[in-house]
Parts: structure tokens; sequence; C-alpha cells
């Protein structure tokens, strides 16, 4: 083989080498941002599930404030009611 030519395949080796070496760096970069990527989706499955769960906990207590709310209601306007049932006869005793 002449000196040219191993010159030659001696580059083409080396610029391979290169191409291969850059190759690898851009699939560990690419597993790298993989592995990060499927870590963020399980924290962000974790906090949705979390959100769901004090969903359920902030709907619970809606209701149960609403429930007692209504209680309230029902009461002041019994109240009301007899207050007002109570003023009306104090009048007509005083007239």
């Amino acid at each position: 083989m002449s000196d040219e030519l191993k010159i030659v395949l001696e580059d083409v080796k080396e610029k391979f080498d290169t191409v291969i070496e850059s190759f690898n760096m851009v699939r560990e970069n690419l597993d790298r941002s993989r592995d990060e990527n499927k870590q963020e989706h399980e924290e962000l499955s974790k906090d949705i599930q979390n959100l769901q769960a004090d969903m359920v906990v902030v709907k619970k207590d809606l209701r149960d404030l609403k429930s007692e709310t209504s209680s309230i209601r029902h009461d002041l306007t019994e109240h009301r009611t007899s207050t007002e049932l109570h003023n009306v006869k104090s009048r007509d005793k005083a007239v």
C-alpha cells in the first residue's frame, strides 16, 4: 500500500472515530434527558394525585359548609319568624 493511501485511510479513520464519538455523546445526552423527563413526569403524576386527593377533601368540606350554612339560614329564619310574631303580639297588647 502506498504511503499516500495510508495517510488518506488514517485520516478517514480519524474522522469516523470523531463521528462515532459525537454520536455516542448525543446518545448519552438523549438518555440523560429521557431519564430526567421520566423523573419529572413521575413527580408531576404524584403532584396531580395529591391535588386530586386534596380536591376530594375540599369538595367534602364545601358540602359540609353548605349544609351548615343551610342549617344556620333555617335557624335564622325561625328566629326571625318567632321574633316578628313576638313583636306583633307585644304591639297588639300595647294598643
